[in-house]
């Protein structure tokens, strides 16, 4: 066998372990005692992958963190670390190599295409029911991306920062992660370690507090008292930050009331509560003020649930942008359909509506209206629309709530 053929072979014999870094405390506690204790890992640093895919909205306070704290350590063992992002809003766009280096230096924590370019335009926030399609998207199907293309269906050590209180998240990523040859590894697991453990760790290698990694406008971190406690105070630090969550918020409510960025309740309204908040929503205030704005109509259908007319199935919807201007402008526009409609416009908050149609409590039944927004949304119509909205208007006992 040939010098190059051995050299081959013996690749194809080498383990390959790959870390996904979501730069948050769990992983980077792993990553910190591998490389200070030796006995805590089996395999050799030459081996190792650190991966990050970058959703392009993580709290620039964490990517300072881990180029202050994280990558001169990764360069000095030269262990391989590769960024990567989603490439467009269509998987056909694929994913983009932001770094892949054994001497990191940067953290590209604003991606490519960013998830709140994809939640702004639509008009509407991150959902907290149901699975993370948003950490699915702009994470888990990057990351698989990269993996498969590196790995080619061969063996694999996948290891993931999930610690001993998410062993319901262990379980799903066992059953949900089924790229050929995976093998998942939880080391926090298997060490007894909880998330408190992790911190504790870190503080004692860095000296510092190694915030909760997230995006900015992460509902996930809004929805439990632990959270709004950690992120809320981060807004008031960092008004810069808190100007995109306030905003996508507003476009989404004024699209939709039933939106809000804390589980359907709004994250303006908990804000506007603190004492310590006015200068940031006097801030908040300005910015919506200083934005273009738009005119739209938001059709929506809803259909019935396996045909059952008392169970709301999924909905789709009809965005069109009707004209555009000044905020002033654009909310004396509204009156004006209003009044051509003979209709009086719903208050909500800041917010403006003219109800053409409202929502039924029977499936499939349809909803109407004209509203005013930061001109961020995009004219857009879902697929199938028509034939629900036909379907809608048809629907039972429709006719009887016309506004």
């Amino acid at each position: 066998m040939s010098g190059a053929a051995l050299r081959d072979a013996a690749r194809q014999c080498r383990r390959r372990v790959i870390l996904s870094y979501g730069l948050g405390a769990d992983s980077t506690a792993i990553l910190l005692r591998w490389l200070a204790d030796p006995s805590s890992r089996d395999f050799d640093l030459s081996d190792l992958v650190v991966i990050t895919a970058q959703t392009g909205d993580e709290w620039p306070e964490t990517g300072h963190l881990v180029e202050q704290f994280i990558y001169p350590l990764l360069a000095a063992h030269g262990v391989r670390t590769v960024q990567v992002a989603r490439g467009g809003h269509y998987e056909r766009d694929g994913i983009v190599v932001l770094d892949d280096t054994r001497h990191p230096t940067a953290c590209h924590i604003d991606g490519v295409y960013k998830l709140s370019t994809e939640m702004v335009t639509m008009g509407t926030v991150p959902q907290v029911g149901g699975v993370r399609k948003c950490s699915l998207r702009f994470k888990g199907w990057v990351l698989d991306q990269w993996i498969s293309a590196f790995t080619r269906g061969r063996p694999f050590d996948h290891v993931v920062g999930f610690e001993l209180g998410e062993l319901d998240r262990v379980a799903t990523d066992r059953e949900q992660g089924r790229l050929p040859g995976r093998n998942p590894l939880y080391p926090l697991v298997e060490w007894g370690w909880f998330r408190g453990d992790a911190l504790a760790y870190i503080r004692q290698r860095l000296g510092v507090d190694w915030p909760k990694s997230a995006c900015t406008f992460c509902p996930f971190a809004l929805t439990h008292r632990e959270g709004l406690e950690r992120t809320l105070p981060r807004f008031i630090r960092h008004p810069e930050v808190a100007m995109l969550p306030l905003s996508m918020e507003h476009a989404a409510v004024a699209l939709n009331a039933r939106q809000g960025l804390i589980g359907g309740e709004r994250l303006v309204d908990v804000m506007t509560t603190r004492p310590d908040a006015g200068p940031l929503m006097q801030q908040f205030h300005q910015h919506l003020d200083e934005q273009e704005w738009a005119l739209y109509r938001v059709q929506r259908a809803f259909r019935a649930k396996n045909g059952d007319m008392r169970t709301m199935g999924n909905a789709v919807r009809n965005v069109q942008v009707l004209g555009t201007g000044d905020r002033a402008r654009v909310l004396a526009s509204l009156q004006r359909v209003a009044a051509r409609h003979g209709r009086t416009l719903e208050a909500d908050g800041p917010h403006r509506r003219l109800w053409l149609h409202r929502r039924n409590n029977l499936f499939p039944c349809v909803e109407e209206l004209v509203t005013a927004a930061p001109a961020v949304v995009e004219t857009k119509k879902g697929p199938g629309f028509d034939k629900a909205w036909a379907s809608g208007l048809n629907g039972p006992r429709q006719l009887a709530v016309v506004a």
